[in-house]
């Protein structure tokens, strides 16, 4: 039976792991230490009239790509409003790793809707990496929303200090709203 493993943080965000990138025993001491745990998902496809099981989420709901951009502006404007617009192109092409990214000379936040082997990527993956694109987005227009002088970006450097700060502040965000539903 095929599984996903699901690697939990300490402030609700969910990441889809390869377990073969991963010593896993490793991995759920590290997530534990800082509050989060390593869950496993089995994932058994229903027999014929046999409805869909939930999953250690609760129930699996997919809605349309079609509708993931405007859901994902939707959810962002409930926890902040942005001084800059920008665009967001959710992509169904099949990827290994990477998940997402963001453009800056377009202003364009790109999510990757499937894995090349597990097929379409859950709801609060997609949007997990949506708001971390944001942020990149946030970075690089708005840092002093964050009182931040400028992005702070070091060359060869992928994420900096500002951005976790952006991303963990659009996450517990997230996370204190959903508590409150």
């Amino acid at each position: 039976m095929p599984e996903r493993y699901w690697l939990v943080h300490a402030n609700g965000g969910r990441q889809l792991i390869d377990p073969r990138q991963f010593d896993l025993t490793h991995l759920a001491e590290q997530a534990r230490r800082v509050g989060g745990q390593l869950v496993v998902e089995s994932i058994a496809p229903p027999s014929p009239g046999e409805k869909p099981p939930d999953g250690p989420f609760g129930r699996l709901f997919e809605p349309p790509i079609s509708a993931l951009g405007p859901l994902f502006l939707t959810r962002l404007g409930r926890i902040y409003a942005c001084k800059v617009d920008f665009t967001v192109d959710i992509n169904a092409r099949p990827t290994n790793r990477v998940l997402g990214g963001y453009y800056k000379s377009r202003r364009l936040v790109r999510v990757y809707s499937h894995d090349r082997e597990l097929g379409r990527r859950p709801l609060e993956e997609l949007y997990d990496t949506f708001l971390h694109e944001v942020a990149h987005h946030l970075e690089y227009t708005e840092p002093d929303s964050f009182l931040a002088e400028s992005c702070g970006r070091v060359p060869g450097r992928m994420h900096s200090p500002l951005f976790w700060f952006i991303l963990g502040e659009l996450k517990g965000r997230w996370f204190e709203l959903q508590k409150l539903a």
